[in-house]
């Protein structure tokens, strides 16, 4: 049963009548648990609204949202808002839809999910647009259009540009309004989306209706319908052919649009069809009739208006976004509070690391350098011994030297002679002996000064190596308390850092190259800086780019962590 849920999610942008149809041959006798049944309500909504079949019962997306508005997942809950404000735009419910899209943008806005974001807004614009607040909606179908560049979806980016257009040619400016069409048709050919370039072309035979040129706008309807002949099918488009007809002059073809509309469901499509039907029979010269389908229009026109007015669901928004900003700013408050008694903590910890650090490099060095003292007093005497050896030596040889000259020179006794020969066999004994202690000293002291080098060299090393350390710490320290202004990064820095974070942060370098092995040596610095809780505005100042690209960077880095619905800076707090 997962295995079809995640099939119909996989086709739901793509092909999203392959996902209802999937979805529409499951029954819930075959969902095995709540957490199923949840789910598969909440798709088949979706691939409702995603096939444009309107929705006319608000019982499933209840179920769902009932489920999870109690839950910590803000990016599934900013979807579940979304789609019960699309149940409630269909169910022609305008002010609870506008507060559901508010309430989808704010939590959206927490979890990065542009593509959502982009959602709301485009329906936030549609909003505005029926209230008549077109430069609201100008500025809603913006940050749409903005958000869809951000994760390149080709799909909706036309339509975004295309509703830009539409904006315009309600404040009747005819020439911005046909270069955003311009631009969303070309766009829209570039992706091969007949689809969209049909809506597009019917949009733009709207706008030269407007401005009266009637060959233009039955040559741009045509070619609307060349490119995708369901266009028709809209109740919307249909009440536009409908008019075109009508002031073509051409009553009948107008007849047969305008009764599709009267047979339609919506209300608005129904209500034009009659205000239509007046003005031709009036134009028949048929009061009778022509007075007859004014009422009726007159009827479904108060209708609408008790329903809800512009007033109402401005005076919603305004308050929801109101209760918003007063909730996001208590929310800051205690997320500073948090963050500075977190930063402290880590200050503290920091510092007492490194003084720790410090204390034990500098009682080891103090150890070495009191062996080395300590051999070097050794060597001192071996040298001031072997000097003495050296004397005694010389002294030797010199007597042994006399004594044979005297043997030589005197004709001693033989009893004389004998004695002296052993005395002369003890000094070439101890002269012999002596030479031996002497060689041995002479490598013993070799030795020591291979020690006192080696020693040497180490307390360089150790020298060195404290340097390092003091000058490591102080690079957390800076960017940890980094401010405009201050000196940026340099390469031997950034070289530096991921290796800083392994013995700073328990391996985390180290651990997120394991897990993300796709992930590139400037991934992991941003990633290092990212933990570090340091803001992609420092960030790009930082590492000497721009915003934007940082922002990028964090998307692509997301892709090749290959993360789906999760802030990257959780995923990233989950490595520990």
């Amino acid at each position: 049963m997962k295995r079809q849920f995640v099939l119909a999610d996989s086709l739901m942008l793509i092909r999203p009548d392959s996902a209802l149809k999937i979805l529409e041959g499951m029954t819930e006798s075959d969902l095995n648990s709540e957490e199923e049944k949840i789910d598969y309500y909440l798709l088949l909504v979706e691939a409702k609204d995603k096939n444009y079949i309107k929705h006319k019962s608000d019982s499933l997306i209840n179920y769902v949202y009932n489920a999870y508005k109690n839950r910590e997942d803000n990016a599934m809950k900013a979807k579940v808002l979304f789609f019960k404000g699309r149940v409630y735009h269909d169910m022609e419910k305008f002010e609870d839809a506008a507060l559901y899209y508010k309430k989808a943008e704010t939590v959206a806005k927490k979890t990065k999910s542009y593509r959502l974001l982009g959602l709301v807004y485009n329906e936030l614009g549609g909003v505005s647009m029926w209230l008549s607040m077109y430069d609201k909606a100008f500025d809603y179908y913006v940050d749409s259009y903005n958000m869809m560049l951000m994760v390149n979806d080709t799909a909706t980016t036309p339509y975004a540009i295309r509703n830009l257009g539409r904006m315009r040619l309600f404040q009747h400016r005819y020439d911005e309004s046909l270069t955003y069409y311009q631009r969303a048709f070309d766009m829209a050919q570039m992706y091969k989306k007949p689809r969209i370039q049909s809506d597009v072309l019917y949009e733009i035979a709207l706008l030269y209706d407007q401005i009266q040129k009637k060959d233009s706008v039955l040559y741009y309807m045509r070619k609307s319908i060349t490119y995708n002949p369901d266009i028709v099918s809209t109740d919307e488009t249909s009440l536009a052919i409908a008019d075109i007809y009508r002031k073509a002059g051409k009553t009948d073809s107008a007849l047969v649009y305008i009764d599709k509309c009267i047979r339609s469901e919506n209300i608005f499509s129904k209500t034009s069809a009659y205000r239509y039907l007046s003005e031709i029979s009036e134009s028949q010269h048929n009061p009778t009739k022509a007075l007859e389908y004014y009422k009726v229009y007159s009827t479904l026109k108060d209708s609408i208006l008790t329903r809800s007015s512009a007033e109402d669901l401005t005076e919603i928004i305004a308050k929801y976004d109101n209760e918003r900003l007063q909730n996001e700013k208590t929310e800051i408050l205690l997320e500073k509070t948090r963050t500075m008694r977190n930063l402290y903590l880590v200050l503290l910890i920091s510092v007492l690391l490194g003084a720790a650090t410090l204390t034990a490099f500098y009682i080891y060095r103090k150890k070495k350098e009191h062996q080395l003292k300590i051999l070097r007093a050794k060597t001192s005497v071996y040298l001031k011994q072997i000097e003495a050896n050296q004397i005694q030596i010389k002294e030797n040889e010199k007597w042994v030297a006399e004594k044979e000259k005297l043997i030589r020179d005197t004709n001693l006794k033989l009893e004389e002679k004998e004695v002296q020969l052993y005395k002369l066999k003890q000094k070439e004994d101890e002269t012999s002996r002596l030479k031996i202690e002497n060689q041995k000293l002479e490598r013993i002291r070799e030795e020591l000064n291979r020690e006192i080098d080696l020693l040497a060299k180490r307390k360089e090393k150790i020298t060195v190596i404290n340097a390092g350390i003091e000058s490591q710490y102080s690079l957390i320290d800076r960017l940890r308390s980094w401010k405009p202004g201050d000196s940026i990064m340099s390469e031997t820095e950034q070289n530096q850092l991921p290796d800083l974070m392994d013995k700073e942060c328990n391996d985390f370098a180290t651990k997120l190259r394991i897990r993300y092995p796709a992930l590139k040596s400037h991934d992991i610095l941003i990633c290092c800086l990212i933990k570090l809780r340091i803001s992609n505005e420092y960030i790009a100042s930082l590492t000497c780019c721009k915003y934007e690209s940082v922002l990028t960077k964090r998307f692509r880095i997301k892709q090749r962590m290959n993360e789906k619905e999760e802030n990257l800076e959780s995923i990233i707090n989950h490595i520990s």
